[in-house]
């Protein structure tokens, strides 16, 4: 990662550090962005060849399913929960929007995981530096409690998180 910027003069925020902690953290999520009116997040993870409606209901099935065991396992009740595909040439974007109120960093994880471990080659990612288990042990805590700051704090503006070319850059609308 060569470094993470921003607009000079502008506060780097709570909510901006927890994007850029989850970019860096998961490198299989292309762009997550924040909106705050739904006061949602909405995950995105490029998949480097155009996939078959039959392969997109298959996946649509296995990330619906099993979040939505992981909802009830925490006990949790999502209130915005959706998934959608764009397919153009020969990509498909997967976009998953979830509510930050009901999410945790656990079930982030295992999203990640449903992704990276159905996509291996085919996901777009930034290449990973070997990050020892206590480092992502930590970034997880700290994910974990930017992101139930974040559920106590108004957020103003859309902020748009992505990578491009070993940078996380964010910007605000």
């Amino acid at each position: 990662m060569k470094g993470v910027f921003w607009k000079e003069g502008e506060p780097f925020t709570n909510s901006m550090s927890l994007i850029v902690s989850l970019l860096i953290r998961y490198p299989e999520i292309a762009t997550l962005k924040l909106d705050p009116q739904l006061k949602c997040f909405i995950f995105s993870f490029m998949i480097m060849r155009g996939l078959p409606p039959k392969e997109l209901k298959s996946l649509r099935t296995e990330i619906q399913l099993s979040l939505e065991v992981f909802a009830d396992l925490t006990q949790q009740t999502p209130t915005i929960f959706n998934i959608s595909f764009r397919r153009s040439k020969g990509l498909t974007l997967l976009e998953v929007k979830r509510d930050i109120p009901s999410l945790s960093q656990d079930e982030i994880a295992l999203l990640v995981s449903i992704v990276k471990k159905r996509f291996h080659e085919d996901l777009a990612k930034d290449q990973d530096d070997e990050v020892g288990e206590d480092e992502q042990y930590f970034q997880e805590e700290m994910i974990d409690h930017m992101l139930e700051d974040l559920k106590d704090t108004r957020q103003e503006k859309m902020l748009i998180g992505i990578r491009e070319d070993g940078r996380v850059m964010i910007f605000n609308r």
